[in-house]
């Protein structure tokens, strides 16, 4: 099953994909989050009490939701990903024995048409990431990686946006992971099955057409077992957490000289049998709020 959160400019409608179109669930205003789990949790159930939405054509797709909490990532996640950022960071080891599991604030989040607009301070060193997002459907601690997947509700894809001179600078990545509002994600949230066979999907990321990332998901150091199985060793997951998986090597940084992103450009990140998110890059003076002047 396909899910998305959809709006017109006024109306948000959680929705499934049934017969070729968009069918619209019975959603509470503000509830969204806990509308699409459930209907994560029951596809059967969502598809059979969704209506048809009309005009369907009015409307787009946004954020599927806002998490509870801060996004998990993982780094260094691909081996040669792992390669080409110890080039930048000066690591020793490039591929790590265990995951490297770090957060984005939950404020970095936005949806998989918006325009990333970033402040002109904040935009000298700015790289993509095409990852695969991971919905947390029932939560718990100390979860074995041999049952993990039974707390997977669905995937969706993720561009864990960067400001690489940060993290260098704070050398801790939260900040430099945490632009407002510049990291996409979307622009729908599949069920298990719709991932099938996994290892074999392809992610991708390209920037103005051009091919910078591609991969398979089975090339990934660490799984979606082994990070759920890390996390909550120390800290319990909950319904509707993310958690990035990492991305393959091609990011800005890792060229001779970087080739980071700049006013204009348009990243498209995807994972085959999910979709894509194509953003364009908006380099300009924000208010102190957030938002443009």
């Amino acid at each position: 099953m396909q899910i998305a959160t959809l709006n017109d400019g006024s109306t948000t409608h959680v929705c499934v994909w049934r017969d070729g179109a968009w069918h619209a669930l019975p959603t509470v205003p503000g509830q969204e989050r806990d509308t699409l789990l459930v209907a994560l949790a029951g596809p059967a159930s969502a598809l059979a009490a969704a209506c048809p939405l009309e005009p369907a054509n009015q409307f787009r797709p946004v954020m599927p939701y806002l998490p509870p909490r801060d996004v998990f990532c993982l780094g260094k996640n691909y081996s040669a990903h792992a390669e080409e950022f110890s080039r930048f960071s000066g690591d020793g080891q490039a591929v790590p024995e265990a995951p490297v599991v770090f957060t984005k604030s939950r404020w970095a989040l936005c949806g998989p048409t918006d325009s990333l607009a970033v402040a002109p301070s904040l935009a000298g060193a700015l790289d993509y990431e095409a990852e695969l997002a991971v919905i947390i459907g029932r939560g718990g601690a100390e979860i074995p990686a041999a049952t993990a997947l039974r707390h997977v509700a669905g995937y969706s894809v993720i561009n864990d946006t960067t400001a690489r001179d940060l993290q260098r600078f704070h050398t801790q990545w939260f900040l430099g992971k945490s632009l407002p509002k510049a990291t996409p994600w979307g622009p729908v949230v599949v069920t298990p099955d719709e991932l099938e066979p996994f290892a074999e999907r392809e992610i991708s990321a390209t920037v103005n057409g051009e091919l910078r990332q591609r991969a398979r998901l089975g090339q990934m150091i660490f799984s979606v077992q082994d990070a759920i199985a890390c996390i909550s060793r120390v800290l319990p997951l909950e319904p509707g957490d993310l958690i990035a998986m990492g991305t393959p090597s091609g990011v800005g940084v890792g060229f001779d000289p970087p080739r980071f992103l700049g006013d204009g450009d348009t990243v498209v990140c995807r994972v085959e049998g999910i979709g894509e998110l194509r953003n364009s890059v908006q380099v300009r003076a924000m208010s102190p709020a957030g938002s443009d002047r």
